[in-house]
């Protein structure tokens, strides 16, 4: 345990967290860290284990940054938030996560497999995802990485919302001084930039930093401003877009294309997508208002557009 997890290599054996918790097969891997089935042994059942990356360890504000936040995700309790148990630094001085072990497919799978989603599916599944997010945002929680890699359907078909609190967690490495976060946004109002400018910003806009995910960023986040519950409809707003037709809206070739877009260009509407399928004009209006470039145009909060997905649901 010594070298670290993140430096091992191959799947983990017979490793022991905190005297408790036996790794058992590697499930899954990010751009935050090594997703572990484990077993309790303590309470003598299955568990999953997230091991974050390296860059975390010698940081002490990240480190403080992580256990203030895994604190903050363990307070969330609610049927459509993964469960977190306990967190901890393995020998290695690695930030580690306890949380239920899902077994399921994530939204992403879903739309990859499905191509879309038909729109009795897509309101049952982001009704349950927008009740999870009210509750978390009622607690001041803010997810800042809402993605569909970040829903899960279990085999259950429980919807949850994952990695609550680990985005804000992880984001020391990447997080931007406001000095830089003025000059960012000077770039983004120019509308052009030099390649060198350009690849400096990809840099910066890998998942799993401050930024959050490109696709699914608002554009006030593209100028580095702190997220809040509205930026969250608006990445709510990209999720939906595309579970209804298998493409995100205003995606660019690169991530900085994809920011310049988000801050320049009026997003589509359902119906200009390519394509045979007619959408309802409530659902065209909902996502349209979800995807408005200022804050103060969108649903103010997460139980806002809950309650209007409710109606479109009430009214097929």
């Amino acid at each position: 345990m010594q070298e670290g997890l993140n430096r091992l290599g191959g799947q983990p054996q017979n490793l022991v967290l905190a005297g408790r918790y036996l790794l058992q097969e590697e499930v899954g891997t990010g751009g935050m860290g090594r997703v572990f089935k484990a077993q309790d042994q303590r309470k003598d059942s299955t568990c999953a284990v997230k091991v974050m990356h390296n860059h975390l360890k010698d940081d002490k504000i990240s480190r403080k940054r992580f256990e203030r936040e895994a604190e903050l995700a363990i307070s969330l309790r609610h049927d459509n938030i993964v469960a977190v148990s306990d967190f901890g630094l393995t020998e290695a001085n690695e930030p580690y996560i306890v949380m239920e072990y899902l077994v399921g497919e994530s939204l992403a799978e879903i739309i990859q497999r499905q191509g879309f989603l038909p729109v009795e599916q897509f309101t049952s599944i982001f009704l349950e995802v927008c009740r999870g997010l009210s509750y978390a945002h009622g607690a001041n929680v803010v997810h800042r990485d809402m993605k569909p890699s970040n829903i899960m359907k279990t085999d259950c078909g429980q919807i949850k919302i994952v990695d609550f609190g680990i985005a804000k967690a992880c984001a020391r490495t990447g997080e931007i001084c406001p000095t830089s976060a003025s000059a960012l946004k000077n770039l983004l109002t120019a509308r052009e930039i030099d390649r060198e400018t350009e690849d400096l910003l990809q840099d910066l806009t890998q998942p799993g930093e401050i930024f959050g995910s490109p696709l699914y960023m608002s554009p006030e986040q593209c100028y580095g401003e702190e997220a809040d519950c509205r930026s969250e409809v608006y990445a709510l707003g990209c999720m939906m877009y595309e579970a209804l037709t298998g493409q995100t809206p205003l995606r660019g070739r690169n991530a900085m294309e994809t920011m310049l877009k988000r801050v320049h260009d009026q997003p589509p509407r359902l119906s200009e997508e390519k394509g045979e399928r007619q959408f309802p004009q409530v659902l065209e209006d909902l996502i349209a208002r979800c995807l408005q470039k200022e804050p103060d145009k969108r649903f103010q909060t997460a139980l806002a557009l809950y309650e209007a997905l409710e109606q479109i649901g009430h009214a097929k």
